[in-house]
């Protein structure tokens, strides 16, 4: 929640060196070197972003690093009196669209490997995944689009475009993952425990002949699946869907900043405007 008088211990903005005196990092366990090689967990060996619980135990910071003390207006003005929180959160969903394009590729993937892909039940749910994707790479344009600038000839990226669809996120990335896991069943968790399976002689014939589909090897099959598991079933995956449900805040404030930036005057101007047509 925002500062509030007699928060003023907590309203500092500092540039600390990860090295100093006094200052530690606990980092979660990572999932990168747990995972094996990158054939078994193709993201996670080499995408794993580490997150930290960070202490500082008397550290030591010059006033030279002292951005902000002690000023709850400062530290509330450097991101609603500046576009700070929209260049940050711009670059946030253009990282989201960007997964999101690759999500719905891999989904398309899994249905041409699977046969699937001419049928109308598995289209009707690519369809309806597209048109998730395509809400949020559209928003995204609509940042630039509906931009404005200011006196200083400071580009805002659109306020109500940018915070609608981070309002609406944790909701649609449900959606979207719920669908990957409609389309892919079974079949991401029906897979051989190592690529080292495919090297052993007794193993080999099995896989090859039971785990390949109608237009790919095993080996081919068993990559791609590994992939849409390692995407929404592994530890990896697991952390990825609960970033992509609260990194942009909790929902009910977003919502409330949709609220306090939106044009409902020019909503209600055509209510009026009917109601004087009588």
């Amino acid at each position: 929640h925002p500062l509030q008088p007699g928060d003023e211990n907590y309203a500092n903005g500092v540039m600390i060196p990860a090295n100093a005196p006094g200052l530690k990092l606990y980092p979660r366990r990572p999932f990168g070197n747990i995972s094996g090689d990158s054939f078994d967990y193709p993201l996670s060996s080499r995408f794993d972003e580490t997150d930290c619980f960070v202490v500082l135990d008397d550290v030591f910071v010059p006033w030279e690093h002292v951005f902000i003390y002690r000023n709850i207006e400062a530290c509330r003005d450097q991101w609603w009196k500046t576009p700070a929180h929209l260049y940050g959160n711009h670059q946030a969903q253009t990282r989201y669209a960007t997964k999101l394009r690759f999500m719905i590729g891999l989904a398309k993937r899994m249905n041409e490997m699977t046969g699937n892909d001419g049928n109308p039940a598995v289209q009707i749910q690519m369809g309806e995944l597209a048109s998730l994707v395509s809400i949020v790479e559209n928003m995204l344009l609509s940042h630039e689009t509906s931009a404005s600038i200011d006196a200083s000839g400071v580009l805002w990226p659109s306020k109500t475009g940018l915070y609608s669809v981070m309002a609406l996120q944790s909701e649609l990335n449900s959606r979207m993952l719920e669908i990957i896991r409609e389309l892919t069943g079974a079949a991401m968790i029906t897979l051989p425990s190592s690529h080292k399976d495919f090297a052993n002689p007794e193993m080999k014939g099995d896989i090859d002949r039971f785990m390949r589909s109608s237009t790919v090897d095993a080996e081919s099959r068993v990559a791609v699946m590994r992939m849409a598991w390692d995407f929404i079933g592994s530890e990896f995956g697991s952390r990825h869907q609960q970033y992509e449900k609260f990194y942009g805040g909790a929902s009910f404030l977003v919502k409330q900043s949709v609220y306090r930036n939106f044009d409902f005057a020019g909503a209600t101007k055509l209510v009026d405007a009917a109601l004087k047509l009588h």
